[in-house]
């Protein structure tokens, strides 16, 4: 009796803070808007306030990488969104591919999506909006009015999990494939085992802020056209640059490669030796 009672007051609580959330933000970020896309194909847009008419709120406990500190976020699983707006069909595809408004762009293989749960958080747990996020160049940022977050306090695989991003200030959701997006980068068939890695790492952590022969994100610069980082980077730094920005460069908005990530050492050695591979298969216009 005692845990219904409990449970009843903890959804009236959620119910309550979800109205007067949507309330307040209608009036702050009302232009705000997710886009979900098919392949290139715009399939639904939506407002923070619509929301909760496509799915049903719920809360999440996770612990947040960018400051290491257990959050409670209010949001939609994102596997539940996914079905309302794609229908079921949606897991057949390779990949999801995550835009935010600065032009970071993760791609996660949808074989990783299935395995953990994640969310499309719209707020934190007992206030309105979200807490700002201090990266390690102390530069603050407002995670809103979108956030994807995974819970990785009980899968603990999660946070070792290299494909698995948060990006922050998400504006839009597309269904892609792997040949689509990376036409220009794959480096060659008859590359060493050592490339291939580096090439699968450097999908997993570098192509969401850099392009490569123009595949990629657009918040980082081009790493290969016309004149390869490899050709003007001393192997050295370019290796420390990779581990630790900032003892390279003061104030770099690059952040460090990833904290719980295994093999570190090794991974950013191959992403080294594929960048040097594709200094010799530049893009042509």
């Amino acid at each position: 009796m005692t845990y219904k009672l409990n449970n009843m007051v903890n959804h009236q609580k959620l119910f309550w803070l979800s109205g007067l959330l949507f309330f307040c933000i209608g009036f702050t970020v009302h232009a705000a808007t997710l886009s979900f896309v098919d392949h290139g194909n715009v399939t639904k847009t939506i407002a923070v306030d619509e929301l909760a008419h496509l799915s049903e709120l719920k809360s999440l406990t996770v612990n947040n990488p960018t400051d290491s500190t257990n959050k409670s976020y209010m949001g939609v699983q994102l596997i539940s969104l996914m079905d309302v707006v794609f229908t079921s069909k949606w897991q057949s595809n390779d990949a999801i591919k995550f835009t935010a408004t600065d032009g970071y762009q993760v791609i996660i293989p949808i074989s990783v999506v299935v395995k953990h749960n994640a969310m499309i958080a719209i707020g934190e747990n007992g206030k309105i909006g979200f807490s700002q996020l201090v990266r390690s160049n102390t530069e603050r940022i407002d995670p809103g009015p979108f956030f994807l977050v995974w819970e990785n306090i009980i899968d603990v695989a999660a946070r070792k999990e290299s494909w698995l991003s948060w990006p922050w200030q998400l504006s839009r959701i597309e269904l892609t494939s792997f040949k689509r997006e990376y036409p220009n980068s794959t480096p060659p068939a008859t590359s060493s085992k050592a490339v291939k890695r580096g090439f699968l790492a450097f999908r997993q952590h570098c192509i969401k802020c850099h392009t490569l022969n123009g595949d990629g994100g657009d918040i980082g610069p081009e790493l290969n056209y016309p004149v390869s980082v490899t050709e003007y980077w001393q192997a050295k730094w370019l290796s420390q640059f990779i581990a630790n920005p900032q003892s390279v460069r003061a104030n770099s908005k690059m952040i460090p490669f990833y904290r719980d990530v295994e093999n570190r050492e090794a991974q950013i050695s191959d992403i080294l030796k594929y960048l040097q591979m594709m200094a010799r298969h530049k893009y042509k216009a």
